[in-house]
């Protein structure tokens, strides 16, 4: 018999990489399916084969299609721990350029949205990927928010979308979600400014 509070996680979560699959070019999407090649599952070398690029190197949209398939059998196939293990994976490769850039200490004021209400709340440090925000309220993991915040007194505020992936006594940290272009290179360059004020201090200690 099946967990049912376990079946719930699980559609959760394919809902959410089937929102990401689609949106994945072709070199993701057979990247992605390599996230497998650990795990024991039932004809997966099959699964696993890449299918023939065009002389443009496009995949056509029907053998798309079927890799896109092929990775639903797969992530059919895998338990509660290999899924779970699956995304940590996922969500590494995902993430794996936006990590490039340290977390940095910083003391931004920012709105965070949740459940319907808004909460004014300090991040302690920031990164590429995410932050971690001081505060009191209770929080679940993987639970979605919004943060908004100003980068600068000349730019409108960043507006993040983002989810809790770590709890802890005092806050969260949260890991944003579809950035943008213009949002990363906005963030990058938060990030560089932050480090040459600390280095600044450092010198001058």
């Amino acid at each position: 018999m099946h967990d049912p509070i376990w079946q719930a996680e699980k559609k959760k979560i394919l809902a959410r990489l089937s929102i990401a699959i689609y949106k994945m070019t072709d070199e993701q999407l057979i990247s992605l399916l390599h996230l497998f090649k650990d795990l024991e599952l039932e004809g997966k070398e099959k699964l696993l084969e890449s299918p023939q690029f065009h002389q443009d190197g496009a995949v056509a949209a029907r053998d798309r299609q079927l890799l896109i398939a092929r990775f639903f059998l797969l992530i059919n196939q895998l338990s509660e721990a290999d899924l779970l293990r699956f995304m940590n994976r996922y969500e590494e490769k995902r993430f794996a350029m936006l990590r490039k850039f340290p977390r940095v200490p910083c003391n931004i004021t920012l709105d965070l949205a949740a459940n319907g209400r808004a909460i004014n709340c300090f991040a302690r440090d920031i990164s590429a990927g995410g932050m971690f925000v001081e505060s009191c309220e209770p929080f679940t993991m993987d639970q979605p928010v919004f943060i908004c915040f100003s980068v600068d007194q000349d730019q409108l505020a960043l507006k993040l979308k983002a989810r809790v992936i770590r709890l802890e006594q005092g806050g969260v940290g949260v890991q944003y979600e579809e950035l943008t272009r213009y949002q990363l290179e906005i963030m990058k360059a938060l990030i560089n400014r932050l480090h040459r004020q600390i280095s600044f201090q450092l010198d001058g200690a």
